[in-house]
């Protein structure tokens, strides 16, 4: 930030010719140029709009926690192991370029979705950075835009097809913030969707589906519920937002049998691909601590109503996401 402080009459010294108050205002001044650090500015920021006082290393961060980089690197990895089902080299240049491209739009749809649920972060989660004011939303909407053309350009570098498709993610993740998480259970098809189709979409990049199928099935069904389960935590937020998700519309208990019903029937697709013979014993033991995490978690959305108040049943399902991967994984190297 440049200051430009009054310039002393010619010929003398400041102090000695300028009123005490002068001198003083003269000295807040100075202190400004000297400790307003905040000097990371976006395109369409002004002085209005960009948060004072932050600086460049703060906003940076709250940047990096818009963009949640674990849910990032997850995709990565999911589509990293689409490839691995498609008999992909796993440092192929193309595989590497779609990974990279999908958690680019990952972080994107992430940073965009809080920029339009400020008011209801402002509820459900007063930390995150836009509620906190530790980032401007002109900011956070320039990176979304920055980072999802980013992925566009990489998803082109890998094929037409890829392009297409992540033209079509981008479109649906404007679409998910804008309107379709608002509404019952369209919201968390679309989430659960973009979730599974990161698996053949790493699987392509050799040209063919493979046995994507497998993981893209176990996905879908796995975020159908954990979103339902999330949206339940979120209803406080979400009933003052007028979103009108399915615990808002329909109530608590309708919403915890659907996110019961759909996780028990992701337990039973779990065993599809050994019942198939498509996998092998390696595939045992991490789809059982998934389907043990799963159970858990629904006998404490039933019995203990304070996992759903503190959040916890997402931020274990969170881990989930890593069981169901590493299961992939090692039926995967048994095969």
């Amino acid at each position: 930030m440049v200051s430009s402080t009054p310039r002393p009459l010619a010929g003398s010294h400041l102090g000695e010719t300028q009123p005490r108050r002068f001198q003083e205002e003269s000295g807040k001044m100075i202190c400004m140029a000297v400790t307003d650090t905040s000097g990371v500015s976006f395109p369409g920021e002004t002085p209005a709009t960009r948060p004072r006082g932050n600086k460049p290393a703060t906003r940076l961060r709250a940047l990096l926690t818009l963009c949640r980089p674990l849910n990032c690197v997850i995709t990565v990895a999911s589509a990293g192991v689409g490839g691995l089902t498609g008999n992909t080299d796993p440092l192929a240049a193309a595989l590497c370029a779609a990974a990279l491209s999908a958690g680019l739009i990952t972080a994107a749809g992430n940073t965009f979705n809080d920029r339009i649920d400020i008011d209801i972060d402002r509820i459900n989660r007063p930390a995150r950075p836009l509620p906190a004011g530790l980032i401007s939303p002109v900011a956070a909407s320039f990176m979304a835009a920055l980072l999802s053309l980013t992925g566009l350009v990489l998803a082109l570098l890998v094929s037409r097809i890829h392009a297409i498709v992540a033209l079509l993610v981008v479109a649906t993740l404007i679409l998910y913030s804008l309107r379709l998480k608002r509404t019952p259970l369209w919201g968390n098809l679309a989430v659960a969707s973009m979730a599974a189709v990161v698996f053949p979409y790493g699987a392509m990049a050799a040209g063919t589906f493979g046995r994507s199928w497998i993981p893209a099935g176990l996905a879908f069904l796995f975020h159908v519920g954990r979103e339902i389960i999330k949206d339940i935590e979120d209803i406080t937020g979400d009933r003052a937002g007028r979103a009108g998700t399915l615990p808002v519309r329909c109530g608590t208990a309708a919403a915890r049998w659907w996110a019961t019903v759909v996780l028990l029937v992701l337990v039973v697709f779990t065993a599809l691909p050994a019942v198939l013979g498509t996998y092998g014993a390696g595939y045992a033991l991490p789809v059982s601590a998934l389907n043990v995490l799963v159970l858990s978690v629904l006998w404490q959305l039933h019995r203990q109503p304070g996992a759903v108040q503190d959040g916890r049943l997402g931020r274990q399902l969170k881990a989930g996401m890593l069981l169901g991967l590493a299961a992939v994984v090692a039926g995967e190297v048994s095969r």
